[in-house]
């Protein structure tokens, strides 16, 4: 299966943190996509142009990251899954997976106004506050303890390390200057130092891609998903798609 997904190891994609955990990791060709650079459009296999997604072999494409993590934790070959079975601890781990990604979202949006001329203020007025009371509950369910790691947790670690990335660059008012979660979510930070220990976590934590991610590689691996598919994927050794809007770098 192919893994298009964006090779910023600077946090933590819970998405390889679910493929390791499952044991399907050497089952799986990655495929590096820079959503907003020009050439890596992934318009022509999934709609949405968002990662990360998964084509299957026969051209079936699972995109949404809670399709792509849960399909990866059905197929495991370790024995333990992050999804539990039905019952009250499946609930609580999809309730704190919700809101792992939703504050990953909110902080997505923060980061991509900040590059808009001027940012607008209403923006961070209306998300700073949801990502103050996700911390909130956080630290309430990580005082509470968690008897195995599950993908509420692997979620968190995502959402967390997304929003170091973007408030050491900095982010508009009311969001703080230096701001940093640990200072007073002592129980989630002590949650957050053991868990990053974990291989599914060092294996790609801060350390740099190695191998070609190049928008040509990319249209590539695009153009292999449509044959699957049965589609035409056009002439030459890639299919040149149409460029979606591309804010400036952030």
């Amino acid at each position: 299966m192919k893994l298009f997904y964006t090779p910023i190891h600077s946090f933590i994609h819970k998405i390889l943190v679910t493929a390791h955990e499952a044991g399907v990791w050497d089952q799986i060709e990655v495929v590096p996509v820079y959503p907003v650079r020009h050439g890596y459009s992934l318009g022509a296999i999934n709609p949405l142009h968002k990662v990360p997604c998964i084509a299957l072999d026969d051209g079936t494409m699972l995109y949404g990251s809670q399709t792509a993590v849960e399909y990866l934790d059905s197929i495991s070959t370790t024995g333990s899954r992050l999804y539990p079975p039905a019952g009250p601890k499946r609930w609580d781990a999809l309730r704190r997976l919700a809101l792992g990604d939703t504050m990953f979202e909110s902080t997505v949006i923060m980061a991509l106004e900040r590059s808009e001329e001027p940012p607008r203020a209403s923006v961070y007025s209306w998300y700073w506050p949801k990502i103050i009371r996700g911390l909130a509950q956080m630290e309430e369910d990580a005082g509470n303890g968690f008897e195995s790691f599950d993908i509420g947790q692997a979620s968190s670690l995502h959402a967390l390390t997304y929003l170091d990335r973007q408030t050491q660059r900095g982010l508009p008012p009311p969001v703080p200057t230096g701001y940093d979660w640990r200072d007073n979510h002592t129980n989630l930070r002590d949650w957050f130092d053991e868990a990053i220990q974990r291989p599914s976590v060092t294996a790609h934590l801060n350390k740099d891609f190695e191998g070609d991610d190049s928008p040509e590689y990319c249209q590539s691996k695009v153009a292999e998903v449509l044959r699957a598919q049965q589609k035409d994927p056009g002439p030459g050794p890639y299919k040149p798609v149409p460029v979606d809007f591309v804010p400036p770098e952030n």
